[in-house]
């Protein structure tokens, strides 16, 4: 037999429910197993008196939002023009000091 009471480290009580070294005898074994059909017959009669009523009760439908979700903007880039409108390539900075246009002066 286990101690009725566990003492942890911090002191607590904790109370532990006994545990039988011996085993059922076969009158226990067959009022338990009588118990445990009972509560079956209790869970399914309980379980038909749900599905009874469940089935009683008129669907809703879908739900009316009264708010539409908007949708998220999106944000597209601009390409940039090529071909013949495209506007010439200009640098600025240090290095364009050093470019020279076609008729010799600096750009």
């Amino acid at each position: 037999m286990m101690q009725k009471k566990k003492v942890t480290k911090t002191n607590l009580e904790i109370p532990v429910k006994l545990v039988s070294d011996r085993g059922l005898t076969e009158a226990e074994y067959m009022a338990k197993v009588a118990d445990i059909k009972k509560q079956r017959e209790v869970q399914a009669t309980l379980d038909k008196v749900a599905d009874e009523v469940f089935a009683q009760r008129t669907p809703r439908g879908p739900v009316q939002r009264t708010q539409q979700r908007r949708p998220a903007p999106r944000y597209v880039q601009p390409q940039p023009i090529r071909g013949l409108l495209a506007p010439e390539p200009t640098q600025n900075g240090f290095m364009s000091l050093l470019n020279t246009t076609p008729d010799g002066s600096k750009g």
